[in-house]
């Protein structure tokens, strides 16, 4: 199951991306997962949470939702309300996620909330969606100098 959520995301992602915006959308879906894995790393090493099933032994983080599910999901949501306003959408995101996404992970056994409430994580994935967002969203970059 941790491979088929690792993998089929992406695939659908590939299919229905704008392709025009694949660059700006992918530089904010790395975001979305290097924070997404940092900040399970530390729920589970703060023993908030833990993961039944994880899908490599060595992580303790679960994988497809980090490099996976979260990322796909931001870039999906930058990609189809863009124009809209992004605390509003970060915070749709945010409690879906926390009140039906964690319980349907905790239903399947996956996921182990041992000191965590689904509330506590919805200014979480709101906020990693507003910065996401706003990485995305970036007019431009400053030009690269070489040092003198």
């Amino acid at each position: 199951m941790g491979i088929i959520l690792t993998f089929i995301p992406w695939i659908v992602w590939i299919v229905f991306r704008e392709k025009k915006s694949t660059s700006r959308l992918l530089y904010a879906g790395t975001f979305v997962a290097l924070i997404s894995l940092t900040l399970d790393n530390v729920g589970v090493q703060l023993s908030a949470w833990n993961y039944l099933k994880p899908v490599t032994p060595i992580i303790p983080s679960y994988i497809p939702f980090d490099f996976s599910l979260m990322p796909i999901t931001v870039m999906f949501l930058i990609q189809w309300f863009y124009n809209k306003n992004p605390w509003i959408i970060g915070f749709i995101f945010g409690s879906i996620t926390a009140f039906i996404g964690e319980p349907i992970f905790k239903w399947l056994g996956l996921y182990d909330p041992a000191n965590w409430k689904f509330g506590y994580s919805v200014p979480f994935y709101a906020s990693i969606y507003f910065v996401a967002y706003k990485t995305a969203m970036s007019k431009k970059f400053s030009e690269l100098r070489a040092s003198e």
